[in-house]
């Protein structure tokens, strides 16, 4: 089985921040028969809802803003099914696909009966700095800066994503995509998001252990952080 990643970027500055539950609607209704065509029963949504607006970590690379995140699992990540997918994907707006694989060094809170993870979703975009090759830049991400980031943060959910190829022409150079799910406080709460526990001492000493692991195998300014809601979407099966 493939995963593919499909991010829909705003090409219109008054939907960069939309309305969540009327977008997740949206992408349900244009992606549930293609997927149904693939033989997907479910699949994730990360969208900037109302939980999450006015987020303290919200930072942009990319020069147009993400509207939504679609990713599914399919048996194969090309082939007419899967062009009707992100032709699908596409009426929603520009968008850039790529095949991915998944690891999940710490899986995400389960969906409530609204199909919400609960908590806050940091979708962040990495690109490989040219100073490292691919083997050693993924053998410290994967290998080394994992645990950090979960040891050093409230991070209740960690999903990795290589990127195997680009499924769409254009799209960014992105090498990987991490979902980092957290307690909604860290919305607004730096001393939440860098799990202090109420000592300043210790949330200093997580932000600088972070720090210094990320510089290690990306550089300033490479990497996006969009805060959103991720949600489980289920597609119906045929009425009996």
């Amino acid at each position: 089985m493939d995963m593919i990643f499909a991010v829909v970027w705003s090409d219109d500055p008054e939907r960069a921040v939309p309305d969540g539950a009327a977008l997740r609607s949206e992408i349900a209704r244009a992606v549930d028969g293609p997927l149904a065509d693939l033989g997907v029963t479910e699949y994730v949504v990360n969208v900037r809802d109302d939980a999450v607006a006015g987020a303290m970590i919200d930072v942009q690379v990319t020069p147009l803003p993400v509207l939504a995140a679609v990713r599914a699992r399919v048996p194969v990540a090309s082939g007419t099914a899967c062009a009707d997918l992100l032709d699908a994907v596409r009426g929603l707006g520009p968008v850039s696909a790529w095949s991915v694989t998944e690891s999940e060094p710490l899986p995400a809170p389960g969906p409530g009966e609204d199909g919400r993870c609960p908590g806050m979703t940091n979708l962040a975009f990495l690109r490989r700095p040219g100073r490292m090759d691919r083997d050693e830049w993924l053998r410290i991400w994967l290998e080394e800066h994992t645990p950090v980031a979960i040891e050093t943060q409230s991070t209740t959910g960690y999903t990795q994503h290589v990127v195997v190829r680009a499924l769409t022409e254009g799209a960014p150079e992105i090498a990987g995509i991490v979902e980092e799910v957290f307690p909604i406080e860290a919305t607004r709460d730096l001393g939440v998001f860098f799990d202090s526990r109420g000592s300043d001492e210790r949330m200093s000493a997580n932000i600088q252990a972070m720090t210094a692991s990320t510089a290690r195998f990306l550089d300033d300014g490479a990497v996006d952080a969009i805060p959103t809601g991720r949600y489980v979407m289920r597609i119906p099966g045929p009425r009996v």
